[in-house]
C-alpha cells in the first residue's frame, strides 16, 4: 500500500463512521475498523475485491457504481444517499447514510465512502410517525362530535335568537374545524412525504372550486376583519384532485387573512399549466424566508418575533407537497408596492368548458 494511503488508513481507523476507500477500478484499498463492526466483515474478506460487484452487489449501490464509473478521474464526486442496506453477513438490513466523495493521492484518483448506521434514529422516527397517526385518528371522532353538537345548539330556539350566543357558537365551530384541518395536515403531510397519498384527479371547474373555497373561508376572514373575494372568472377546467387543491387553497387563504385587510383568490391559464393565485395587501414575506416558509414548523419573523404565535408552518407545507404531488410547485412573490402573491402552478393543461 502507498505510504500516503497507509497514513490515511491509520487515521480512518480512529473514526466512528465506517470508511471504505476505492481505487479507480472500484477495488477496496482501505476498510476501517468501524466498517468491519458495522458490516460484520473483516478486512481480509474485502480488501482487494471489487466493491460494487463482490462486496456490496445490491440494487441501492448500483446508483453509486454508475456515478463512480462515470466520474472517477474525470470530475469531482459528492453523492449522498440514505437507504436500507442488506449486509450479507447480517440477519437484518440496516438503515445507513452513505456519502461518496473523491480525492487524489499523487495524481491518482480515489473515492471514499463514509457509512453511518442510522437504524436507531430511523426506528424512533417510525415509532413517532405511528404514534402521530394513531393520535390523529383518535382525535378526529371527538372533534366531529363537537362540530355536530355545536351545529345542534345553533338550531335551538332560545340560542338562535341570541346574537351573542350564535356568534360564540360560530367562532367555536370555526376554531374546531381549523383544529380538524391542522390534524389532517399532520396526517397528510406524512403521507405525501412517503408517496402514500393517493390523488383522485377529476375534471374540475376551476372558477366554481375557487368560489366554493372562498365561501367556505368567508367566516374565518370576517373573524380576522379581512375582505376575501374571487378574481375574474376564466371559464377554465383542469384534470386535478379537487379535494387536495381545496385544502391547499384553504391553507393559503387562512395564511393570508391573518395578515391582510384584503385577499383575492383566482385561477388563470399558464403555459401548458394552471396557476392558482392568492394575493393579499399584507406586510409581505421577508426575502430570506420566501422558500423556508413552505418547510415544516417554520414561522415568519419580523424584528425577531413570529408574526403569529399559533402558526407552525404545516398549512404551507401541505400546499407545497400537494402541488408537488401534481408535478407542480408553489412560490411567493412580494411586489415592491407591498403585499404577497402566493402562486401554485400545476402542469395540468387547462381545458375549455364543455359545450352545454
Amino acid at each position: 500500500m502507498d505510504s500516503s494511503l497507509g497514513l490515511l488508513a491509520n487515521l480512518f481507523d480512529n473514526l466512528p463512521l465506517g470508511v471504505v476507500v476505492l481505487d479507480a477500478r472500484g477495488t477496496v484499498v482501505i476498510y476501517n475498523q468501524a466498517e468491519e463492526r458495522l458490516a460484520n466483515r473483516s478486512r481480509a474478506q474485502v480488501m482487494g475485491r471489487d466493491f460494487f460487484i463482490e462486496v456490496a452487489p445490491c440494487m441501492n449501490v448500483r446508483q453509486l457504481a454508475g456515478e463512480f464509473r462515470k466520474h472517477i478521474g474525470r470530475a469531482a464526486l459528492d453523492i449522498n444517499l440514505e437507504f436500507s442496506f442488506p449486509f450479507m453477513s447480517l440477519d437484518e438490513p440496516r438503515d445507513v447514510r452513505i456519502r461518496m466523495t473523491s480525492f487524489d493521492v499523487a495524481s491518482t484518483p480515489y473515492a471514499v465512502l463514509t457509512v453511518e448506521d442510522i437504524s436507531a434514529r430511523r426506528s424512533v422516527e417510525r415509532m413517532k410517525d405511528t404514534l402521530q397517526d394513531l393520535l390523529i385518528h383518535d382525535l378526529k371522532n371527538p372533534l366531529s362530535a363537537i362540530v355536530a353538537n355545536l351545529g345542534y345548539l345553533e338550531r335551538v330556539g332560545g340560542i338562535r335568537d341570541n346574537h351573542d350566543a350564535v356568534e360564540a357558537i360560530s367562532h367555536s365551530v370555526q376554531a374546531t374545524r381549523r383544529l380538524q384541518a391542522m390534524l389532517l395536515n399532520l396526517l397528510d403531510i406524512s403521507r405525501l412525504e412517503t408517496n402514500s397519498f393517493p390523488l383522485a384527479p377529476a375534471d374540475v371547474d376551476l372558477d366554481a372550486m375557487v368560489a366554493s373555497v372562498v365561501e367556505e373561508n368567508s367566516a374565518l376572514a370576517r373573524m380576522h376583519e379581512s375582505a376575501l373575494g374571487c378574481g375574474p372568472a376564466t371559464g377554465l377546467r383542469a384534470f386535478v384532485d379537487p379535494a387536495a387543491l381545496r385544502r391547499a387553497l384553504g391553507n393559503l387563504i387562512e395564511n393570508a387573512v391573518r395578515h391582510a385587510a384584503h385577499v383575492t383568490v383566482a385561477a388563470r391559464r399558464g403555459p401548458n399549466s394552471v396557476v392558482f393565485e392568492v394575493a393579499d395587501d399584507g406586510p409581505g414575506v421577508p426575502a430570506a424566508m420566501r422558500d423556508a416558509i413552505f418547510e415544516k414548523y417554520t414561522q415568519v419573523k419580523t424584528d425577531g418575533r413570529a408574526t403569529a404565535s399559533y402558526n407552525r408552518g404545516l398549512g404551507l407545507t401541505f400546499v407545497r407537497l400537494a402541488a408537488n404531488a401534481h408535478g407542480g410547485d408553489v412560490s411567493v412573490e412580494c411586489p415592491p408596492g407591498g403585499g404577497s402573491v402566493f402562486r401554485m402552478t400545476l402542469p395540468a393543461p387547462p381545458t375549455s368548458p364543455t359545450p352545454g
